[in-house]
């Protein structure tokens, strides 16, 4: 009566496990697949990078799937013990083999990755002052490597990211990024709308550069950021220079401003206070014509007050009430 009762507690056993290994390969497909579609749709990030990250972090997790599906079916339905084990063939061996090193290189690289990147934020939420500090003396500031992702476009064709573009793009002929070689662009929207643009340019000596331009009378968004914080001139009017840094020497400096209603923000992928590109960047943002708004007439944009409520952040995100449709 014991035997029986164990032998049941078992394959009940075995058959949650069994489950649960399913259940967890499901929900790891389909993780995998949302991440997917929002590093490429949304964070614009290349395919075969974010592919290349997809399978490091959903290794691991099938593997454990596995490991539930074959314990669980091995307590649910025991082979008699009377029964000959059917040998595996090396060709099985093998695999079984090289799956497993595979999710312990991808497990291995998962830990290190995370470890690394929680001990960069910790060191800089603890030690905010010192960094600040260190870039006010250096010129640039010193971050985690997953800081610069952002900055990491994947591009398309520029015909086809322009297609439906709520703006008139600035013209780039008569400039120096003509004689660049393009990598294309990408749109993206602000609540609906294709109101701002990527280009890509890869410069004679292998450095990428990228011009990114917002024209927020199109979505009807505002922008503002404190003068003190815009030292540099481009045209004559106020920009900010920023170049952040990682420990492994991958860099970004970003020059941004606002000309009117047209937000634009130019960085290369350099270091510029140890590269001398400083004077080419500024003089890239320089040779920029002068933009035409989607919405010459709009009206001047009230400014923000200091607590919006519930109704004001509607009316901001409500495409009936923009000043141009």
């Amino acid at each position: 009566m014991r035997l029986t009762i164990v032998e049941g507690t078992k394959s009940v056993a075995g058959v949650l496990l069994w489950s649960a290994g399913h259940v967890v390969n499901a929900l790891a497909v389909l993780a995998a697949g949302m991440y997917v579609v929002f590093c490429v749709a949304w964070l614009h990030a290349p395919l075969p990078d974010v592919l290349r990250v997809t399978v490091m972090m959903a290794l691991p997790v099938l593997g454990l799937a596995w490991l539930c599906r074959w314990g669980g079916r091995r307590l649910w339905k025991p082979a008699p013990a009377n029964m000959p084990s059917s040998p595996r063939s090396p060709a099985r061996r093998w695999l079984l083999a090289v799956a497993g090193v595979a999710v312990a290189i991808a497990s291995g690289a998962i830990v290190h990755t995370g470890v690394r990147e929680y001990q960069c934020s910790v060191d800089r939420s603890q030690h905010a002052a010192t960094y600040a500090a260190d870039a006010l003396r250096n010129g640039f500031e010193r971050v985690c490597e997953g800081d610069l992702a952002r900055f990491d476009i994947a591009f398309q064709a520029l015909a086809k990211a322009t297609r439906k573009l709520a703006f008139t793009p600035v013209d780039l002929t008569h400039t120096p990024f003509a004689q660049f070689e393009s990598l294309g662009g990408r749109a993206e929207s602000v609540i609906d709308v294709p109101s701002r643009l990527y280009r890509g340019f890869r410069m004679p000596d292998g450095h990428r550069v990228t011009l990114l331009e917002h024209d927020m009378s199109a979505d009807g968004s505002r922008g503002w950021r404190d003068p003190k914080d815009e030292p540099e001139r481009i045209n004559g009017l106020p920009a900010r220079l920023v170049v952040k840094e990682a420990a492994s020497g991958k860099a970004v400096s970003l020059l941004s401003w606002f000309e009117g209603r047209r937000g634009y923000q130019l960085w290369v992928d350099a270091n510029v206070v140890r590269v001398p590109l400083r004077d080419r960047l500024f003089a890239l943002a320089a040779s920029l014509p002068r933009a035409v708004p989607a919405c010459p007439n709009e009206p001047p944009p009230a400014p923000l007050p200091d607590v919006l409520t519930q109704a004001q952040m509607e009316a901001m995100v409500d495409r009936s009430k923009l000043p141009c449709k």
